[in-house]
């Protein structure tokens, strides 16, 4: 018999700049031995609360334990994920497409068992075992996961769970795709799960197929959890027509009064007043509750801005919630993408002039200034510029040291300092801009601006295109890294701070990941073919233009006066 799953007080924030509120203050339990049901509408939190029970996403309030075990324990003052739990769950993604990397199916067995360190022979036996349980054949082992139908990498991904044998299966919509044999051996592998002690959690849309299974319903709905239904009542509603079960979920959700005495003739149904009236009631207690939960969250953010002093500014990034004026700030299409490269362009040129160390200390002083409002686009490479600022180190120290005698020489070290931390502050300058204009933009900044080159013969509508391609690579890489990351720790059970891969993996993901940013090229080619790019125009139309406005001008003067006054520092000394 496993041990119950205990949500208590769980909270989860959005990533990026978006700090919004996915779950608020979930308490649940999940039993043992049963099956439960997630219900709710797209983008209620489903899927959230599932890589959340996983720890593939991060946990910003509350507790996850697994029986007396946490899911998260502090280690070294950081947060790290519990082997031992992390070996009893498994998670079956909403898209299994975006679980494959491995060239062939058996590689995918062989990484999902790894963790569990399973012997060859038993590896090959728990293989063929889940691939018949899962209605698949075992000539299949030899084939690309991507080249399988829908249904079958459904089937798959559950084939990979079962051959690992969790104690806890968390499936995220599993009947999507699946034919009607694929739902019974679903419904067959989950009866057997539970008959075994062990649980499931499943998200789901079709009731059809597993409300007859379940033994708790729980609902999701904008981030919170009701408590899940009695196993009689879900009986009922599983053994009830059609209409009646309609109705039954409207009552749950308080959208229709409370069963009343039957009528004369037995029909259930209230009258058509009493639907009017309490539909009308429901549209007005909505905009109340979202209110509260603005309320609310304004008030979350102050009390992570009281912490803020003590906890350092990047606690507030990371838990607040942005106010207004800095999300208008924040905008893609707040400022022009022109006057953002004329701002770089500036602002670096002037940080290359500086040559000694305080002209760099004020330069670095200017940059962290003008930094400050786009701070939260900064916060993501927070791990690159440590690193980066590493490396400046290590290099100042290898410049610096001499073996004949052993001895260290500062003025040796003092140019690479200053080259590799001009280079850094450009570096911190550029990385706002990914944020702050999307490619789209870019490419009609670049046509508007020199589109009258083309009049020469001049491809400048291509070169727009090139780098528009170029700017959309970068974050499918981070993307696809990400999506890596997050097979290390979902399937290779890694423990490591999420969104990074532990050393001892890289080598068996490197040629996959090459391998999958070769097919996502292939894939934007032939997108790009059948929207029509390549082919000549005589006379483009815009679907926009690009205008300055004064945002672009404000940018445009501090970025003037910071780039003067750095020049006169540099030519004073």
């Amino acid at each position: 018999m496993s041990d119950d799953w205990k949500l208590k007080h769980v909270s989860v924030y959005a990533e990026g700049t978006d700090k919004r509120l996915l779950l608020s203050d979930v308490n649940l339990t999940f039993k043992a031995g049963q099956i439960t049901l997630l219900i709710g509408k797209n983008g209620a939190g489903k899927s959230t609360l599932l890589e959340t029970m996983t720890g593939i996403r991060q946990l910003s309030e509350g507790e996850i334990r697994l029986g007396e075990a946490s899911l998260w324990i502090m280690d070294s003052r950081r947060k790290r994920l519990d082997h031992k739990v992390a070996l009893k769950l498994g998670i079956s993604m909403q898209s299994s497409e975006s679980q494959w990397f491995a060239s062939t199916v058996r590689d995918e067995f062989l990484y999902s068992l790894k963790p569990y360190k399973v012997a060859p022979e038993a590896a090959k036996q728990r293989m063929e075992s889940a691939l018949a349980e899962a209605g698949l054949s075992i000539e299949m082992l030899e084939r690309d996961p991507w080249t399988l139908s829908g249904g079958q990498q459904r089937r798959l991904s559950l084939a990979c769970l079962l051959a690992c044998e969790p104690e806890w299966l968390l499936l995220d919509e599993p009947t999507a795709g699946l034919d009607a044999v694929g739902v019974r051996r679903l419904c067959a592998v989950l009866e057997a799960h539970r008959a075994a002690g062990r649980g499931a959690v499943v998200a789901t849309h079709d009731l059809d197929a597993l409300l007859p299974l379940a033994d708790a319903v729980a609902v999701v709905s904008g981030g919170t959890i009701r408590e899940a239904a009695a196993a009689a009542a879900i009986a009922h509603a599983a053994a009830a027509p059609q209409a009646l079960r309609a109705l039954a979920e409207l009552r749950a959700e308080a959208a229709l009064p409370p069963q009343a005495p039957l009528r004369s003739g037995g029909a259930p149904w209230p009258a058509p007043r009493e639907v009017a009236a309490a539909l009308a009631a429901e549209l007005a207690r909505k905009p109340r509750e979202r209110a509260g939960a603005a309320v609310r969250a304004v008030s979350a953010a102050a009390s992570c801005g009281k912490s803020e002093s003590a906890a350092g500014p990047s606690s507030a990034n990371r838990n607040g919630v942005p106010s207004a004026a800095a999300r208008e700030l924040l905008r893609s299409d707040r400022f022009d993408p022109r006057s953002l490269i004329v701002v770089y362009f500036l602002l670096a040129a002037a940080i290359f002039a500086q040559k000694t160390f305080l002209e760099l200390a004020i330069a670095g002083i200017f940059t962290i200034l003008l930094l400050i409002p786009f701070r939260s686009l900064i916060w993501p490479w927070i791990r690159i510029i440590r690193a980066y600022a590493i490396m400046i180190a290590i290099l100042c120290v290898i410049g610096g040291l001499s073996l004949a005698p052993i001895s260290f020489d500062g003025e040796r070290a003092f140019p690479i300092f200053i080259r590799f931390s001009k280079l850094l502050l450009i570096m911190l300058l550029g990385m706002p801009m990914l944020k702050l204009m999307t490619p789209m933009r870019l490419q009609r900044a670049i046509e508007q601006t020199f589109g009258w080159l083309s009049r020469l013969r001049v491809p400048i509508h291509s070169f727009a295109l090139l780098v528009t391609l170029i700017f959309r690579f970068i974050p499918l890489l981070t993307g696809e890294w990400g999506r890596f990351a997050k097979l290390a720790h979902a399937r290779g059970k890694a423990v490591t701070p999420l969104k990074t891969v532990p050393v001892s993996m890289l080598r068996s993901i490197l040629i996959p990941y090459v391998r999958s940013i070769l097919r996502l090229a292939e894939q934007m080619a032939d997108a790009l073919e059948a929207r029509g790019f390549g082919y000549a125009k005589a006379r483009p139309t815009y679907g926009f233009l690009l205008r300055f406005n004064r945002s672009d001008a404000i940018l445009l003067l501090i970025a003037v006066c910071s780039s003067l006054l750095l020049f006169l520092t540099a030519f004073l000394q």
